[in-house]
């Protein structure tokens, strides 16, 4: 097997740094929008317009976004990999085909919610069994993809230069990351996410939940319940990654003395992933709360005009 490039001990690379938590984060948001998806396709039969409308949107997100910026960064990734990683050759060209089979398979999805007719429960029935086909292949692919890359130390196989290059590609950034973005490119789907659907310019509001009070509450903590899953998946991700970049800073130390020289640095960065593990979690739980008392609390009406 060929030896990998590096001019850094394995884990040190920033720029690799920044590329992993990138898919990451991309990950963790496309969980969220396939768990939505899911609620949607259960409401087919009982809300059909506004599940349409959310599902439509999530549908040309996934068409766009992720087949469209995401796949296509991994791809490049894939293709660096392959002639170093022998090891992981064949599962890396299988994901690669997966990506391509995937997007069209979501353009499909796409025009077949577009031509479904308002009424016809076969139609809508077999519809939604593709639906979820597609979102239990993506889920598969996701788990082969983060066994492949995150969790066999791809890292030191590329140099800074490469990371760096692939970085770069990086772009742009998914939707779900800048709320503006969200609420004005897919402001159903940025709703069925519990994000705020307001427009502070023109002061427009999106229509009022029909849904109780107790259902938005129960919906509310599941949603927080996969958030913090999702969280803590995320917090062994980097623990991974901070276990072996102390390591390998450890290991690759010249001399003992020059080991305990390195102990401040390993230090700073444990005691960072220390405070994240209590951060996050917090945040999660203070934002799920927040969505589940929200339906019960006061509404606020905007003011009447001035005459």
């Amino acid at each position: 097997m060929k030896t990998p490039k590096r001019s850094h001990p394995a884990g040190e690379s920033r720029s690799a740094q920044v590329y992993m938590a990138r898919l990451r984060l991309d990950h963790a948001r496309l969980s969220r929008v396939l768990r939505e998806i899911e609620v949607q396709r259960t409401r087919l039969g009982t809300a059909p317009e506004p599940a349409r409308a959310v599902l439509g949107e999530a549908l040309d997100y996934l068409v766009e976004y992720l087949h469209g910026h995401h796949h296509p960064r991994e791809d490049l990734l894939f293709a660096r990999l392959v002639p170093l990683r022998a090891d992981l050759g064949d599962e890396l060209r299988e994901l690669a085909r997966d990506h391509d089979t995937g997007g069209v398979r979501a353009r499909q999805l796409a025009r077949a919610l577009a031509r479904l007719p308002a009424s016809g429960a076969r139609a809508a029935d077999r519809f939604a069994r593709g639906l979820q086909a597609y979102v239990d292949e993506t889920r598969d692919h996701m788990r082969r993809e983060e066994r492949a890359i995150f969790y066999a130390g791809v890292e030191p196989w590329l140099s800074d230069d490469e990371w760096q290059e692939l970085t770069d590609h990086a772009l742009p950034d998914d939707p779900l990351g800048d709320a503006t973005h969200l609420r004005s490119r897919y402001p159903h789907l940025a709703a069925a996410l519990a994000e705020p659907v307001r427009d502070v310019s023109s002061g427009n509001r999106a229509a009022p939940d029909p849904r109780q009070p107790h259902e938005r509450s129960l919906e509310a903590l599941r949603d927080g319940a996969d958030e913090m899953v999702e969280a803590y998946g995320e917090l062994l991700h980097e623990g991974l990654d901070l276990l072996r970049a102390n390591v390998a800073t450890l290991w690759g130390a010249p001399s003992p003395l020059g080991a305990v020289g390195a102990l401040p640095e390993v230090s700073r960065r444990s005691y960072q992933f220390a405070a994240r593990c209590i951060a996050l979690p917090s945040k999660v739980a203070l934002e799920c709360a927040g969505r589940m008392l929200g339906p019960f609390g006061p509404r606020h009406e905007p003011p009447a005009p001035k005459k």
